[in-house]
């Protein structure tokens, strides 16, 4: 049965000569991996440009139920991002983000929120002119909501530490190694609590900007179990250091 449905590109890998097979985040069935039959080649009637990470689309798709390859009759763009693909800086955060996305999402979950958080925040990201050097420590922390492990408390004292493995505050230092001192809690609780238009007010230096990061990662490595490394993640430090 064929069915419409917009969906959010999250990867894109070669398939035989002039194919790829493609995982998007659909917003009637979740994620989904769909064959892509000839858009490498010359007369293309779905071109491989329209695949790129975090581009949203308007798709006409053939579902089965019970997972496996679904396939795509009908792919068009549902909404232009201009800078997603142009800027450097943006490209590189739009990159960073793919993979966490395609390494957290589960086949087959459908989640409405989540899908409007996804396309709020690609509007937002696209248009944003300050602040951009911040967007994907506020992404991780917002997107961990729609995974289950959103940081609980807040840091109240100013020797407070934040546990990752139990994701929360505590004034009592953790027995083990994965945890925030008080300095680096604070930037989490800031960040925590910040909105999106919050970002170009954000008092973080390159310094603070690295050390969230490392612990974001860090907190869906813990979070996320068998999520392995990001990779990107050491672009991403290159680009903005």
């Amino acid at each position: 049965m064929l069915h419409k449905s917009r969906g959010i590109v999250i990867h894109a890998l070669k398939y035989s000569e002039t194919s790829l097979v493609v995982k998007i985040y659909t917003e009637e069935f979740g994620l989904q991996s769909y064959i892509v039959k000839g858009a490498r080649s010359r007369k293309a009637s779905i071109s491989h440009n329209l695949f790129q990470p975090m581009t949203l689309l308007e798709l006409v798709i053939s579902h089965k139920e019970g997972g496996g390859l679904q396939h795509i009759r009908e792919a068009g763009m549902a909404e232009p991002f201009h800078s997603l693909s142009s800027e450097l800086r943006k490209r590189t955060i739009v990159l960073f983000l793919s993979e966490v996305l395609l390494k957290s999402l589960r086949e087959d979950e459908t989640n409405a929120d989540l899908f409007e958080f996804l396309v709020s925040s690609m509007r937002f990201f696209d248009l944003q002119k300050k602040g951009v050097e911040f967007f994907h420590l506020y992404f991780l922390i917002h997107f961990s909501r729609y995974l289950g492990f959103f940081p609980q408390g807040e840091a109240i004292q100013t020797d407070s530490f934040f546990d990752l493995r139990e994701g929360r505050f505590t004034v009592l230092k953790p027995a083990h190694p994965d945890f925030l001192d008080s300095r680096t809690g604070r930037l989490f609780a800031r960040l925590m609590t910040s909105r999106a238009v919050d970002l170009p007010d954000l008092p973080f230096s390159n310094t603070d900007r690295k050390d969230l990061l490392d612990a974001l990662v860090l907190y869906y490595m813990i979070h996320q179990g068998g999520m392995g490394s990001i990779r990107s993640a050491e672009v991403l430090r290159e680009v903005f250091r």
